[in-house]
C-alpha cells in the first residue's frame, strides 16, 4: 500500500494536538491483521488525535510512522464509523486506502509504564466522542461535558464495541429488480395507502388545483389499468393526505391556507373544510393508524392538538373547558415545531429544531379514555442539540426514531428498574438509556457523493400488521436506507453497530412508508413506486477469531 504526506508545514501550524499515543496500524487480512507496512515494529507508529479550525472538519487523527512520518489522515464527521476492543487495547474502522475500502485497526501500547494500552485506548475514546460532540451540537470542546447532561445522553453514540462473539442478525434490503414504477405526472406532494381496495392515493398538485390518483396494485405490485382520477378545483395548495379507518374518504391538509379539508373518495368531494386557529405544520393520526373515530392530531409552531371531525368545526378543537389553543401553546421554545408521532393508545412525541425530543401523554388538553384531560407539559425532554426533521414512534410506545440530517437517533422510551415505566407518564431524569446512532456505511457515503450529499429528509418504523415493527426507513435524495428494528434493539443493548441497507432508486424520493406487507412504497416527484423488502442474514465473525500478527512472521 501506498502513503504519502498529508501536511504542508502551513497546516502544521493551526493544528492543536488533543491526543497521542503509541502502537501499530494494521490492516484486517483473511484471518489476521496483519502490520499496514511490514517490519514495523509495536510502538513505531503514533495515533495523533488534532483540531485545525481552519478545516471545514476542524477535528482529524492521524497516523504518523517514525520514518515516514504522516500517511493517513481520517477526518471525524465524515460518516467514520469508530469501533473499538478494550481487552485488546485496539480501535477499529473502515478507511478508504489505495481506491478502496480497508478494515484498519490501531493497537495501543502503554510504552511509559510498558503495561497495556487499555488506558489510553480508553483516552483516544473519550476525546473522539468529545470531538464529535463538539461538531454536531456546535459546542466548545473547551467546554467541561463531563457537567453536560446531554453530553452524558447522546455524546458515546460516535462510538460501538467490536463485537468479540460471532453474531448474527436481519437485515431488510429493497429488491429493486422487482420494482414496479407507476407514472403519476410531475408535481407529487404525497400519497396514502387503501389496504382494503388495494389502491394507493397519489396527490399531486397541478396548475391551480389538486388531482386525487388511485393506483390498484395486486400481489405483483401495480395493475396496468388507468388510475381513478378526483380533480378538487376548489383546492389549490396540499402537504399531507390521511385516509380514514373505512378507506372512503381522505383528510388533505395545507401549510399555505392552514386548512383542513375532508374529502369523500366515493363521491369525489370535499364534504368539509375549516382553518385552524393556529398555522399548521404537521397532521397525524391520533392514535398511531386510522381508527373509527376520526380523531387527529395537529402540530403548530408552538402547539399540538387533537381535533375530532365529528363535531363542528367551529369546536372541534379538543380542549378543557374554558381553555383555548393559546393557553397550552410553549412559550419557551427557541427554535419552533418540526414533527410529531403518536402511539397507539396515543401518545405524543415532538422534535423541534434545536434537537430537543419530548414525550407527552397526550396532546396538551386533549380528552382521555376516562375522561380527564392531558397536561399540558411534557413528561420527558430528551435533548440532543441536532434539529430534528422527522419523527417516529413505535405502536406501543417503547422506542421512537429522531431523523436528523446526517443520521438517525433510536431511543428508547422505557425506564425504571425492569422497564415498567416510560417516559411518557412517568419522567425519566437520568434513567434515560443512551441512543443508537443509526447512519450508512463508509462505502454507501461513498455512493451517494460523500457526507456531504447526505441530507435525511424523512424517516419512521413500518405499519406492517402483525406483531409490532420490523424495520425502519429513511429516504436521502435518491436513496432509500433500512434498518432491521430487532438488529437495532440488540445493537442498543450490547453497544454495538447496525448494519443498514441502501438502495439506489435513480429519481430523488419525496415520500417513503412501509405499510402494504412486505414492500416498501415510495414517491418521486413523477412517479409512484413499489419493491419488495426482503430479509436477509447478516453473519459477522468476531474479534476473538482473528489474530494479530506481528512483524517476525
Amino acid at each position: 500500500m501506498s502513503f504519502h504526506k498529508l501536511f504542508s508545514s502551513n497546516n502544521r501550524s493551526t493544528r492543536r494536538e488533543l491526543f497521542s499515543g503509541s502502537g501499530l496500524l494494521y490492516v484486517k487480512s483473511d484471518d489476521c491483521f496483519v502490520p499496514i507496512i511490514e517490519g514495523k515494529r509495536m510502538g513505531s507508529f503514533s495515533l495523533i488525535l488534532y483540531e485545525n479550525r481552519s478545516e471545514q472538519l476542524p477535528y482529524s487523527f492521524v497516523l504518523v510512522d517514525e520514518e515516514e512520518g504522516e500517511v493517513l489522515k481520517q477526518s471525524l464527521g465524515s460518516g467514520l464509523s469508530l469501533a473499538h476492543c478494550y481487552r485488546e487495547c485496539s480501535v477499529h474502522w473502515l478507511s478508504l486506502v489505495d481506491g478502496t475500502f480497508q478494515n484498519l485497526a490501531f493497537k495501543f501500547v502503554d510504552l511509559e509504564s510498558g503495561g497495556s494500552g487499555e488506558i489510553v485506548t480508553r483516552k483516544f475514546v473519550e476525546m473522539y466522542n468529545r470531538c464529535t460532540y463538539s461538531m454536531l451540537t456546535q459546542t466548545p470542546l473547551d467546554v467541561s461535558t463531563a457537567q453536560d447532561p446531554i453530553y452524558e445522553y447522546i455524546g458515546q453514540t460516535s462510538t460501538y464495541v467490536a463485537p468479540e462473539d460471532d453474531y448474527s442478525e436481519p437485515t431488510y434490503h429493497l429488491d429493486l429488480d422487482r420494482e414496479r414504477v407507476k407514472a403519476t405526472g410531475s408535481g407529487n406532494v404525497c400519497y396514502s395507502e387503501s389496504m382494503k381496495h388495494n389502491r394507493i392515493v397519489v396527490v399531486r398538485e397541478t396548475q391551480n388545483e389538486v388531482q386525487l390518483q388511485a393506483h390498484s396494485y395486486d400481489a405483483n405490485g401495480f395493475e396496468g389499468r388507468k388510475p381513478e382520477t378526483i380533480d378538487l378545483k376548489s383546492v389549490q395548495t396540499c402537504d399531507g393526505a390521511l385516509i380514514d379507518d373505512l378507506e372512503r374518504k381522505l383528510l388533505l391538509f395545507s401549510v399555505e391556507d392552514s386548512h383542513l379539508r375532508e374529502v369523500d373518495l366515493e363521491r369525489g368531494e370535499v364534504v368539509q373544510q375549516f382553518r385552524t386557529p393556529v398555522n399548521l405544520q404537521r397532521v397525524t393520526y391520533s392514535e398511531h393508524v386510522a381508527r373509527p373515530e376520526p380523531i387527529y392530531t395537529c402540530l403548530a409552531k408552538d402547539v399540538a392538538f387533537n381535533v375530532d371531525l365529528r363535531i363542528d368545526p367551529r369546536k372541534n378543537i379538543i380542549v378543557e373547558d374554558g381553555m383555548s389553543l393559546a393557553d397550552y401553546k410553549l412559550g419557551s421554545l427557541r427554535k419552533p415545531f418540526t414533527c410529531h408521532a403518536t402511539s397507539a393508545n396515543g401518545y405524543l412525541v415532538i422534535g423541534d429544531g434545536t434537537g430537543s425530543v419530548r414525550l407527552y401523554t397526550g396532546p396538551p388538553g386533549s380528552r382521555r379514555k376516562d375522561g380527564s384531560h392531558n397536561p399540558k407539559t411534557a413528561k420527558t425532554l430528551l435533548e440532543t442539540k441536532v434539529p430534528i426533521v422527522d419523527i417516529d414512534v413505535t405502536a406501543n410506545g417503547q422506542y421512537v426514531v429522531a431523523v436528523c440530517e446526517k443520521f438517525l437517533l433510536l431511543m428508547r422510551t422505557a425506564c425504571g428498574n425492569n422497564g415498567e415505566k416510560n417516559g411518557f407518564t412517568s419522567r425519566m431524569g437520568q434513567d434515560k438509556p443512551s441512543p443508537l446512532r443509526l447512519q450508512p456505511t463508509p462505502a454507501q457515503l461513498s455512493a451517494l457523493g460523500g457526507i456531504e450529499a447526505l441530507k435525511f429528509t424523512s424517516g419512521g418504523f413500518d405499519r406492517y400488521e402483525g406483531n409490532g415493527e420490523v424495520c425502519i426507513t429513511a429516504c436521502s435524495g435518491a436513496y432509500l436506507f433500512t434498518w432491521s428494528l430487532e438488529a437495532a434493539k440488540r445493537a442498543e443493548e450490547t453497544g454495538r453497530t447496525c448494519l443498514s441497507q441502501a438502495a439506489a432508486v435513480q429519481q430523488e424520493v419525496i415520500n417513503a412508508g412501509a405499510k402494504i406487507a412486505n414492500r416498501i412504497v415510495y414517491q418521486t416527484d413523477k412517479d409512484i413506486r413499489m419493491a419488495p423488502l426482503v430479509r436477509e442474514e447478516f453473519r459477522e465473525t468476531g474479534l476473538r477469531h482473528f489474530g494479530w500478527r506481528s512483524t517476525s512472521e
